[in-house]
């Protein structure tokens, strides 16, 4: 049989045009908000016309709930308001890493194309990476409170309240509140118990606090809350799950700005108890640790406790009506660089407009349920 040349052509043309417009965009930042922006993505007609194939790494296992905290994800599909495949790349690197990636548009690490099988890998990591420029990016603040503040990103939606408390491990103190003064005291990273107990004995065991990096939305929304300031640098420090601390040298000297890049794993380390462990800063026997952390994350602090913030127990209704003030704005930013009508355009218009669908009023709330407002963490929520 003789094909007619003609039409081998025209078939041979659409196929690499296809190919052609089939494109990748990649989007970073919020970890806090990565499970609502996971829920939008795999329901149909949100993101994508019909649920796409996900690929999942590090930090999930088996699927659903667990898969939506993966460090990397990959959603392959036809984007709403498209016609050819698209693959959203995911890196959640933390809301203020997200940021700077996506105001200078900035080259970072995601799964693999050759990886992209569909299926959940758990906690994982993946065997290989292809590099992209970040076009998209969530944030639990808007750029103005960010440490990158410059180039101003020109195009945002807000899309909801993002919550956070402070948590305690199982140390030597036992308290169920902190406020803004023992904060800022602790972060000195040489805090007495007695500032915390109110007795004047509690003078040889310490309260330190353990954080997050310098990439994490979740600390500025922290650290601008309480007044110790955005850009202020934290004696902060880590647990390595045992209760011993590992960000300090022989001498017991701080050596950095320490902090997880994760939430979820420094929430964890909040179980271990150090009520009898040896403090390698100070010398002394047992001390005690206070954390901040999303709504979500806080849950994995089992044994310790999660904490009233200046008197005022954590609840949706205190945070709507500004009585509970540790909470961020949450955002979705889209690139200079990225043009009308591009993939990652249509990506940015179906996020902003469909992540607020899964607000589930605790974690996430939406602006609509909200009856205060602010513009970020240095100021005081007003009422309607």
């Amino acid at each position: 049989m003789k094909f007619n040349q003609s039409i081998l052509a025209a078939v041979l043309g659409l196929s690499m045009a296809g190919l052609a417009n089939a494109g990748t965009v990649y989007l970073t930042g919020s970890t806090a908000c990565r499970g609502n922006v996971y829920s939008a993505m795999t329901t149909a007609g949100e993101v994508f016309t019909a649920t796409p194939a996900t690929t999942l790494y590090q930090g999930g296992s088996g699927t659903g709930l667990a898969g939506s905290g993966a460090n990397y994800m990959a959603f392959t599909g036809t984007l709403v308001g498209n016609t050819t495949p698209t693959t959203i790349q995911c890196s959640w690197s933390g809301s203020e890493a997200g940021i700077a990636d996506c105001a200078s548009n900035t080259a970072e690490q995601f799964i693999a194309s050759s990886l992209l099988d569909g299926n959940d890998h758990g906690t994982n990591v993946p065997a290989s990476f292809d590099t992209g420029n970040v076009q998209l990016a969530f944030g639990d603040n808007a750029q103005s409170f960010s440490r990158a503040k410059k180039p101003v990103i020109n195009t945002n939606a807000e899309i909801g309240v993002i919550t956070f408390e402070w948590n305690r491990n199982k140390g030597v103190w036992t308290g169920s509140n902190v406020s803004d003064s023992q904060i800022k005291q602790a972060m000195s990273g040489y805090c007495k118990l007695a500032v915390f107990t109110g007795n004047a004995a509690d003078t040889t065991s310490y309260v330190y606090v353990s954080g997050r990096d310098s990439g994490s939305g979740t600390r500025v929304n922290a650290f601008g809350e309480s007044g110790f300031g955005i850009l202020s640098s934290p004696n902060q420090i880590e647990l390595d799950g045992t209760g011993h601390m590992i960000d300090v040298d022989l001498s017991g000297n701080y050596i950095g700005d320490w902090g997880f890049s994760s939430g979820g794993t420094l929430t964890k380390t909040l179980n271990t108890d150090t009520s009898a462990i040896l403090d390698p800063i100070e010398g002394t026997t047992g001390y005690s640790v206070i954390a901040y952390a999303s709504v979500g994350d806080s849950a994995n602090d089992t044994a310790g406790a999660q904490l009233s913030y200046n008197g005022v127990t954590f609840s949706a209704a205190a945070v709507k009506e500004g009585t509970y003030t540790f909470w961020g704005n949450e955002y979705v930013f889209q690139g200079n660089g990225v043009t009308a009508g591009t993939e990652a355009n249509k990506a940015y218009n179906n996020l902003a407009l469909n992540v607020k669908n899964h607000a589930d009023g605790t974690k996430l709330i939406k602006l609509t349920d909200m009856h205060c407002a602010r513009s970020g963490p240095t100021s005081d929520p007003v009422h309607n």
